[in-house]
């Protein structure tokens, strides 16, 4: 089993093309949907945000509705 991949705020904001504060506003407050914010799990390591790969496909899969959410794909 591999060591799990870890993505600082910045990272994510370059991979969803959002500014990091957005990022971080998903963990503290959580991303709009439909059916409320859902919140992207995180730790904080230092002064920096950290989210494991798997946290992160959880999220994904909370946040898109059935017809997708193409500004949240991951490559």
């Amino acid at each position: 089993m591999s060591a799990p991949k870890y993505y600082s705020a910045k990272k994510l904001g370059e991979i969803f093309e959002r500014d990091p504060h957005t990022i971080r506003d998903w963990i503290n407050k959580g991303c709009p949907t439909p059916d409320g914010p859902v919140k992207l799990q995180a730790v904080k390591l230092g002064k920096s945000w950290q989210v494991k790969d798997e946290w992160l496909a959880v999220f994904e899969l909370r946040v898109r509705p059935d017809t997708g959410r193409p500004d949240l794909e991951l490559d």
